[in-house]
């Protein structure tokens, strides 16, 4: 953990010392660190892509190459060359800023691309593995844990996390959902009602959870109808189901953007009706007509709800978790959205004005909403997107 924030603090001078030098003058005499992806190289300098900015990086017989490894280990970092430098790498030069904006390189790290991806791909194998994202219920301050309801298309379940002795935090960007700008973080900065994603070990009943990375997003869920669209801004205006306000959603960094059909809402919809009801049946209500829901709370690998698969009524139609059902339904683009529709968000945190960056938006959720407005035929509004109901693929889904 030590040496990730050793990395994040150097890549963060570097991104600042890279906005110094193109943003004014700086002293010749005196070392700058730029960053970027080379887009040219040859026998004696790199071109790299710097912010938007060009520039080309010098070599001497004087210059000094390393080579970092794919972790970004500083103290791992092995003597290089320049015959090593390949066009698509990452460098981060050491130089003396010349008058025409060049540099004169002392230092060069360079970060391969190939072995970034492939640690990337590694990474990425390794979350859906050993992964589990949920949104925080409680918090345990004296034990040191935290229970997480993990949502899967017609359950859920809690799950108690623990974190091992030498568990990394990183905590997303106010603004970004983007695992580049994420900060280091700490078990005190987890609130109730963030999203948390982490890899590690799962207990023998599925119940709990050691964690050894984890990922926090404090992140908001909100829908509502749609008043006007801004393809152009890509922002969009909806009437919060919950208050009725208006809000402005910015859609520019939306990473999800899927529209349910509209058989598939309907049928997922009745589906947690039904669950609801026979729950309700169980207290000597009756439950109402709707689909079924496939299995427990657990399926058939005895994963929490958030792996559980589903299935069309009569066995027909396809299977799989939440993420493998978005990825079937079309995507769109702000300039397909209509006023009078709706949408489900999860989005940033309000900013100062009330607006809100939207970083997953799925359309065609007009049976969920109409599902929780007649919850026990009470009509009531006030439940929200945090009362008994939820929007498949919107909740603790790939983040």
């Amino acid at each position: 953990m030590t040496q990730n924030v050793i990395i994040y603090i150097f890549i963060l001078l570097v991104s600042a010392a890279v906005s110094h030098v193109f943003g004014q003058a700086v002293d010749p005499n005196k070392p700058v660190l730029v960053r970027g992806e080379v887009t040219a190289v040859s026998s004696d300098s790199a071109t790299l892509d710097a912010n938007g900015k060009s520039v080309k990086a010098q070599f001497s017989e004087k210059t000094e190459y390393k080579k970092l490894p794919a972790d970004l280990n500083l103290k791992a970092a092995t003597a290089s060359s320049l015959a090593d430098i390949k066009v698509g790498d990452k460098l981060i030069v050491s130089c003396l800023i010349q008058a025409d904006g060049g540099c004169n390189a002392i230092r060069s790290y360079q970060m391969s691309t190939a072995e970034l991806s492939a640690k990337e791909a590694k990474e990425a194998a390794e979350w859906k593995t050993r992964g589990i994202y949920g949104k925080v219920e409680s918090i345990d301050a004296v034990r040191l844990t935290i229970t997480i309801k993990v949502s899967g298309l017609m359950s859920s379940q809690s799950v108690v996390m623990s974190f091992k002795p030498k568990a990394e935090f990183l905590h997303y960007a106010n603004d970004s959902v983007q695992f580049a700008d994420a900060k280091p973080s700490n078990f005190l900065e987890i609130e109730v009602g963030d999203m948390v994603k982490a890899v590690g070990d799962r207990g023998a009943d599925n119940t709990t959870f050691a964690a050894e990375k984890v990922l926090i997003g404090s992140f908001r869920t909100i829908a509502g109808t749609i008043k006007s669209v801004d393809a152009g801004k890509n922002e969009v205006v909806i009437s919060d189901f919950a208050t009725g306000k208006d809000v402005t959603i910015s859609t520019a960094k939306v990473t999800t953007f899927k529209r349910f059909p509209a058989e598939d809402a309907e049928r997922l919809a009745g589906m947690q009706a039904a669950m609801r009801g026979g729950m309700a049946g169980q207290n000597g209500g009756t439950p109402p007509a709707g689909g079924r829901p496939q299995g427990g709370r657990e399926n058939a690998g005895g994963r929490p709800g958030g792996q559980q698969g589903w299935q069309r009524p009569g066995g027909a139609g396809p299977r799989g978790g939440v993420d493998e059902m978005l990825d079937r339904f079309p995507t769109i683009t702000t300039a397909d959205l209509k006023p009078g529709e709706s949408i489900a968000v999860s989005s940033t945190k309000p900013s100062a004005t009330g607006n809100v960056t939207a970083f997953k938006l799925l359309a065609g959720v007009e049976p969920f909403l109409r599902l929780a407005q007649t919850d026990s035929g009470q009509g009531r509004r006030e439940r929200g997107l945090d009362g008994s109901f939820t929007i498949p693929g919107l909740d603790g889904s790939g983040f």
